[in-house]
């Protein structure tokens, strides 16, 4: 029993912590390549595979001219953006929540909004826009929900070099969080009714043991009992 009863709390454990591991996020890093320089008046941007952009930052963008977006969905389960929020040199905390992020658009505007899904126009949602005519930096995001917390975003510079202290995530989250924690909650369930099966079988086992000879094995023999001693006998005669 306490053998069952350590395998019980060691498989739990496991299972809590596959479910737990799942729901770490990812830190955030200092800009570094990719980074498109000396953008010019073109911008080349792909939406990859695991909540990103391949291109995380521009800079010495064109001033104050018609800047050609060329923009492609590269990820095959999700449609995304290529928004840049009219906010100078602004850094959205990537703890704000996809109706934050939405609100602040709304007030600030953008400055080019395209889309590109997999199903629409060969994957391609290009886009031209006219540049900033001062120089600045601002952050372009991925509108479609939760996709910015993910860590798709990135900076662009118009007429300079971008900050040294701009950050980004981590690295790519895969496919999502949500699905993550699906899966670590499923592998922590199936654990667990596998523990609990293999403890009530045990306990139901051995409530219902069948006798040996239903299992194949003979009935060891009923030892015979023991005779019983002669009574004494009467003294000899004299």
């Amino acid at each position: 029993m306490a053998r069952r009863t350590r395998f019980f709390a060691v498989a739990l454990a496991i299972g809590l912590a596959l479910t737990g591991v799942t729901v770490v996020t990812t830190g955030r890093v200092a800009v570094a390549s990719p980074v498109e320089a000396n953008a010019g008046t073109s911008l080349t941007e792909t939406a990859a595979a695991g909540f990103t952009f391949e291109t995380r930052a521009f800079e010495n963008v064109s001033l104050g001219t018609t800047i050609t977006l060329t923009f492609f969905d590269a990820d095959l389960s999700s449609p995304h953006t290529f928004t840049i929020v009219n906010d100078p040199n602004v850094q959205i905390p990537v703890s704000d929540s996809a109706a934050t992020l939405g609100a602040l658009v709304h007030t600030d505007g953008t400055l080019v909004n395209a889309t590109a899904s997999t199903g629409t126009n060969n994957g391609y949602g290009n886009a031209t826009f006219t540049s900033p005519g001062t120089p600045g930096w601002y952050e372009f995001v991925c509108m479609e929900s939760g996709h910015f917390q993910l860590g798709m975003y990135g900076f662009i510079a118009f007429g300079e070099p971008l900050p040294s202290n701009l950050t980004l995530s981590s690295g790519s989250p895969g496919p999502g969080l949500a699905v993550f924690i699906i899966i670590g909650t499923i592998v922590a369930l199936t654990v667990l009714a596998i523990v609990l099966g293999f403890v009530i079988g045990q306990r139901r086992g051995s409530e219902h043991e069948m006798p040996p000879e239903r299992l194949g094995y003979p009935e060891p023999p009923t030892p015979e009992p023991l005779p019983a001693s002669p009574p004494p006998r009467p003294p000899a005669p004299p």
